[in-house]
């Protein structure tokens, strides 16, 4: 690809995540929530609200975003992950492919925070998921994508 079709591939994928996004905000309550879990083993992850799970959903860890260093991590490359789910997120190494651009098969970059929802929208759109949770640690924003998102009712 050269720029402006990466550049068209980009805005494809991003209008795909907002229509995502929007969907588990509106039917999931996406953006409400107290706190989140991850079970890597279930490879799930809860969203809680007053210490109560709301919502579940299966993952896949995309990368990791340091907002003091504004360095990306791809999940394959994270050792904060099991192997099993880092083997996993490798599949994504195909957005080098896909794209020509070697910032998808090097494990770190430089980016800013703009990008890094380029990057997930580009990830869901190759994995073919519902949708993208953004799970802050301190310094550190982790990026999963989701599929099979359900409501838990007590």
């Amino acid at each position: 690809m050269n720029d402006e079709e990466l550049q068209k591939y980009i805005d494809i994928c991003y209008e795909e995540l907002e229509k995502k996004q929007q969907y588990l905000m509106d039917v999931f309550g996406f953006g409400s929530f107290d706190r989140f879990q991850h079970d890597f083993e279930k490879e799930e992850i809860y969203l809680l609200q007053d210490s109560e799970i709301k919502v579940k959903a299966k993952i896949l860890p995309i990368g990791s975003f340091n907002t003091e260093s504004s360095t990306w991590m791809w999940a394959w490359a994270n050792e904060a992950f099991p192997d099993f789910l880092r083997e996993k997120a490798s599949q994504l190494k195909k957005l080098e492919d896909v794209t020509g651009f070697e910032i998808f098969g090097n494990k770190m970059a430089e980016i800013n925070q703009d990008m890094v929802w380029e990057i997930a929208g580009m990830s869901l759109s190759l994995l073919g998921f519902d949708g993208v949770y953004r799970g802050p640690s301190k310094n550190t924003q982790y990026f999963y994508a989701l599929k099979e998102v359900e409501n838990i009712t007590s």
